[in-house]
């Protein structure tokens, strides 16, 4: 499996574990997050961050790697954007659709480079020097920690609210 594969099926493995959670629980969050592997968000706020993380962060954080000499890329407050976009009022069928979509431009993008530009260099926040390559493998990273998270709020879900959840 590439790369380019497995940041393609992100948007799938997560509307898989999405569609799980109950339409009137999308914005349920647990009254203990111990033991969250990613941020503290509800199911609808993983799905706003991750379309904002793909726009805002690592397509930013890509072009401006290429574009400029070790570039300092910003770290992103997920929090202050939940905030910013008032995710609880995102719709997660539009939401989704987004997501596919920057996903697609990001990997389209990023299969058009040449082999050279995967050793381009920027400094990233307490990861110091990445290169391209670092910096899409810090996406799937990303990726993965969602995942989990999701996996982990659909556990507290089942357990808090006692809902017969289906395995997929």
């Amino acid at each position: 499996m590439t790369i380019f594969t497995t940041l393609l099926a992100m948007p799938d493995q997560f509307a898989r574990l999405l569609a799980q959670v109950p339409a009137d629980q999308l914005d349920w969050e647990p009254a203990n997050w111990a033991g969250i592997p990613s941020e503290r968000f509800s199911a609808r706020g993983h799905l706003c961050h991750l379309l904002d993380i793909e726009t805002q962060g690592y397509q930013v954080r890509f072009r401006r790697t290429l574009e400029e000499s070790l570039p300092a890329l910003a770290s992103l407050d997920g929090y202050q954007l939940a905030l910013d976009h008032d995710y609880p009022r995102q719709d997660p069928a539009v939401q989704l659709d987004r997501f596919r979509t920057a996903r697609l431009q990001t990997v389209e993008w990023l299969r058009a480079l040449p082999a050279s530009a995967w050793q381009r260099r920027a400094r990233y926040g307490g990861y110091g020097e990445v290169t391209l390559d670092g910096l899409v493998r810090l996406l799937v990273s990303h990726d993965h920690q969602h995942l989990a998270g999701m996996q982990w709020l659909l556990m507290r879900l089942n357990a808090d609210l006692e809902l017969a959840l289906p395995f997929e």
